[in-house]
């Protein structure tokens, strides 16, 4: 290789590296102000469950990146209905590892709520 080449590698790996480094400070900074701005309405979203870890780490993924996409804040919290598969450890697992999630089930004052109901017909037990 010349010395034309190696310059011209060299300066396409720079482009693509502070590109990429623009990218996830783009992201992180959005994701900085999602959690911050607890001023603007915050959306609760209330994860019914019961036998529904087949489901539980996709809905969850989905809902925290659209916050992040449409930089609106969220909160999530799970009402398991007693499960007997491992739908208990995962969401412990996710409220352990995110500020958005909760165990609690109270929605704050002027909160809106939306229950997600995770749990198919012939899965939901007799309250």
């Amino acid at each position: 290789m010349t010395v034309w080449e190696d310059l011209l590698v060299w300066l396409l790996a720079a482009y693509g590296c502070s590109s990429l480094l623009v990218e996830l400070l783009k992201r992180c900074s959005l994701r900085l102000e999602v959690q911050g701005n607890r001023r603007t309405s915050t959306i609760h979203y209330r994860l019914l469950l019961y036998n529904s870890e087949h489901l539980l780490e996709g809905v969850v993924r989905r809902l925290l990146f659209s916050s992040v996409v449409h930089g609106k804040p969220i909160r999530i919290s799970f009402v398991d209905y007693g499960s007997t598969d491992d739908t208990r450890k995962i969401a412990a697992v996710w409220e352990r590892s995110d500020p958005f999630l909760t165990g609690g089930s109270a929605a704050a004052d002027g909160e809106p709520t939306v229950c997600v109901d995770l749990r198919t017909p012939a899965q939901q037990p007799a309250n």
